[in-house]
């Protein structure tokens, strides 16, 4: 009977082993698949997290940097990498970027740990807003952002000599009005009637010339505000040239100078007649101001493929190469004791120009004269249409 029982015994112990067998192995698989599912559920907020760091990254404007303690970089933006070049991950700040001023500023970043600092920093022709961040919460941690205000520091600069060269050219005319008027009324009750006409001119004149520079400011900020709208239709050059000079024979005649116009016919170009008319004149108003008595002004266009090349010869003195960059800004006159226009001229005929599409220079040798040149597309030629 004991080996039957023991038997029995040892085949329910064996069925009971293999149950909890097939107990383990299934809890096992059921965790194994709750391990996986929680596995691919922190993936996907893994892949969330650096699908929404890249996000941040593309949408920052400023170039921005991640480093660590020994200043490698380890997350760079595609801002940055379009400043600084490709590759950046890995590599070292001063291997990209050689700059003491950026040194001194993560320096000083943690000596203020968790305190940002900002500083101006210049780097070759470039102007930066830098700021550094320094992160101590596990390890040291540096972020870094560069902004390129170099435009807004131009444009600032710009805003400032704009405001003080108006204060300038509108102090003159205001003052010479005031003395002429003051003379004006001291002459009145002296009964000088001939001088008090005289002085009545001279204000004349004053008021024309603040008249003038106040309408081509204005005119100055429709057309860079597209305010002034362009009507481009094809337009025969030479007909535009031809009116835009004629109001400067006068001119020209009592200086004893020659305006020479060689401009094929036929040419027809896309352009709005009134304003390039306008940009012609200005530019051999300027020719005829500055060439001597006796002088020649020759007006020449050439063709190519696509477009139209203006030239505007003069026979002055010339431009100084440190101002041939210059020569298109608002108020900007190469000899300023002259004080002759309002310096707004060019500035008009450039924003005319490029509003058309098209592009403006010059060329001068000191003592040579100058050539200023612009180009407008050509337009394609108009077929006739049959008799009706």
């Amino acid at each position: 009977m004991f080996p039957w029982l023991i038997a029995g015994l040892a085949l329910v112990a064996a069925g009971w082993l293999a149950w909890r067998l097939v107990q383990t192995r299934s809890n096992a698989q059921a965790a194994a698949y709750h391990a996986a599912q929680e596995t691919r559920a922190l993936q996907q907020q893994i892949a969330a997290l650096e699908q929404l760091r890249d996000g941040i990254l593309r949408a920052t404007d400023d170039a921005l940097l991640v480093l660590d303690a020994r200043q490698r970089i380890l997350v760079a933006n595609a801002s940055a990498e379009s400043l600084l070049g490709q590759d950046l991950v890995g590599k070292t700040l001063l291997a990209v970027i050689r700059e003491s001023e950026l040194e001194s500023l993560i320096q000083d970043a943690q000596i203020v740990r968790g305190e940002g600092l900002e500083r101006r920093i210049e780097h070759e022709r470039q102007i930066f807003h830098a700021r550094a961040i320094i992160d101590t919460s596990q390890e040291t941690i540096v972020v870094l952002t560069l902004r390129d205000v170099t435009e807004i520091q131009r444009l600032e600069r710009a805003r400032r000599e704009m405001v003080s060269n108006v204060t300038h050219e509108l102090s003159t005319p205001i003052t010479s009005i005031g003395l002429l008027a003051d003379t004006l009324v001291t002459g009145a009750a002296q009964g000088k009637v001939k001088k008090s006409r005289k002085i009545a001119s001279e204000i004349r004149r004053e008021v024309d010339t603040l008249t003038q520079l106040v309408q081509e400011m204005r005119d100055l900020s429709l057309i860079e505000s597209g305010q002034m709208p362009v009507r481009l239709t094809p337009s025969d050059l030479l007909g535009i040239i031809t009116a835009g000079v004629e109001p400067l024979q006068t001119l020209a005649e009592n200086k004893e100078q020659t305006i020479t116009i060689d401009v094929p016919e036929n040419v027809l170009v896309l352009a709005d007649d009134l304003q390039i008319r306008r940009a012609i004149k200005n530019i051999a108003h300027n020719a005829v101001k500055f060439s001597p008595n006796g002088g020649q002004i020759l007006i020449t266009a050439t063709t190519n493929d696509d477009e139209a090349i203006i030239a505007v010869k003069d026979s002055g003195p010339g431009i100084p190469a440190a101002d041939l960059e210059r020569i298109f800004e608002r108020f900007f006159q190469v000899d300023r004791a002259r004080r002759t226009g309002t310096g707004l001229g060019l500035a008009i005929v450039r924003h005319i120009v490029l509003a058309h599409g098209g592009r403006v220079w010059v060329e001068s040798v000191e003592g040579e004269g100058a050539t200023f040149y612009f180009a407008l597309a050509l337009a394609e030629p108009i077929p006739a249409l049959p008799p009706a």
